[in-house]
């Protein structure tokens, strides 16, 4: 079972990140513009990457992360990463990426966008949908198979459509319910004037006042 880690970072964030640790890791050939690692990812919002040589990136990978199946993972997604490929060996048989930077970038972005639809529906916006669907289309086209996850995506979609619904209906049926409370207010109100008006009708003549 996934986990969810609350984190600062959308997927269009880490998304664009990506796209920019591809285009910069054909360039300078003195040093390598390296992610930083999953568990750190809402600081790049303000500073999306970190120059450092290629031997410390690398002493860096390995020392914060276990290989599995050619990927770096961090050792608190290794359960994750083991499940998925269980699941589905197939996932990464077309992914051709070499760079391990690259490769665990990837891994954590694919991991990112689980445990984004393991959030609750109701912490999960439209918005949040409409970035994992780029984030699969990124995934795919990186070489992952992801059919499977489409078709999670597209359920928990359908899901969100169905929250959405039942809480406009939950708030039309409340509404109704407080102009009902106000209707039963108003006329538990009259109920009581009225009560008494009859009891003062009722109340018998004394020889006081007949006399």
């Amino acid at each position: 079972m996934f986990s969810y880690t609350s984190s600062s970072v959308s997927l269009l964030s880490i998304y664009t990140t990506l796209k920019g640790i591809f285009m910069a890791n054909h360039g300078d050939t003195k040093s390598i513009r390296v992610i930083k690692s999953f568990s750190s990812w809402p600081s790049l919002i303000f500073n999306p990457f970190v120059n450092v040589s290629a031997n410390d990136a690398s002493e860096k990978i390995e020392k914060e992360s276990t290989n599995f199946s050619g990927f770096q993972v961090l050792p608190s997604k290794v359960e994750s990463v083991r499940l998925i490929f269980k699941r589905h060996p197939d996932i990464a048989v077309e992914f051709r990426a070499k760079n391990q930077h690259l490769r665990k970038a990837c891994m954590d972005f694919l991991l990112s966008l689980i445990e984004t639809m393991c959030q609750s529906l109701e912490e999960l916006s439209n918005e949040d949908l409409v970035e994992a669907d780029v984030a699969l289309t990124y995934l795919r086209d990186a070489g992952f198979k992801v059919d499977w996850l489409e078709k999670k995506l597209d359920h928990v979609k359908v899901k969100k459509e169905k929250e959405q619904f039942c809480v406009a209906r939950l708030q039309e049926m409340e509404d109704s319910l407080l102009e009902l409370w106000k209707k039963c207010s108003d006329l538990d109100a009259l109920v009581e004037k009225e009560e008494e008006e009859l009891s003062d009708t009722r109340t018998p003549l004394s020889l006081d006042d007949v006399v």
